[in-house]
């Protein structure tokens, strides 16, 4: 009798227990289109690159610019739901209906082309989830599509300030985006 309350009891400790409940977030405002400047670090585990980020969304498109340390351009990415072109430094335009692949080429790491407009919302998408919150009730760490996504500092302290700086990570692959100047277009 003694053996099998033991057994019952070391078999409930090996249960797979449910996951915590996600943190509750205060509401926050999702811009449908917006620009924003900052600056901008990417490592895939092996190679880095730093610069400057300058980014327009709309729901029908996105344009990035990818600046250079003294203000070169990089790289410029137009994408829509159809498809994507890449002007290069050097002056070459790709063409390519495989947008995520093209940001990838461009920033050095393979990020979530989707989730990004999110991410510096400090905005969780339907499949991602708020880990932990400040004490404002704003995101401090969000997981989404692999990534953990940290949320090192506000613009503000008012409950609705977008983030000023992120740090994202997925294995090898890091982010890390200071916000400069944020302007909602809605």
């Amino acid at each position: 009798m003694a053996i099998a309350a033991l057994t019952t009891v070391a078999l409930t400790g090996c249960a797979i227990q449910p996951a915590p409940p996600a943190a509750t977030v205060a509401p926050r405002p999702i811009a449908s289109a917006f620009e924003l400047e900052g600056r901008i670090s990417a490592t895939d585990g092996e190679r880095a690159a730093n610069g400057g980020l300058q980014w327009f969304h709309s729901p029908a498109v996105d344009e990035w610019t990818v600046l250079s340390p003294l203000g070169q351009i990089v790289g410029q990415l137009v994408t829509s739901a159809e498809s994507a072109r890449l002007r290069t430094a050097d002056g070459r335009v790709e063409h390519s209906d495989d947008a995520a692949g093209m940001l990838h080429r461009l920033l050095g790491v393979a990020a979530p082309l989707d989730g990004l407009a999110y991410w510096v919302q400090a905005a969780a998408r339907p499949d991602a989830r708020v880990l932990g919150t400040d004490e404002r009730g704003r995101p401090a760490r969000i997981t989404d599509a692999g990534w953990t996504i940290d949320y090192v500092e506000y613009a503000g302290a008012a409950v609705d300030a977008v983030p000023r700086r992120i740090d994202a990570h997925w294995g090898d692959a890091r982010i890390r985006l200071i916000i400069d100047q944020w302007t909602p277009l809605n």
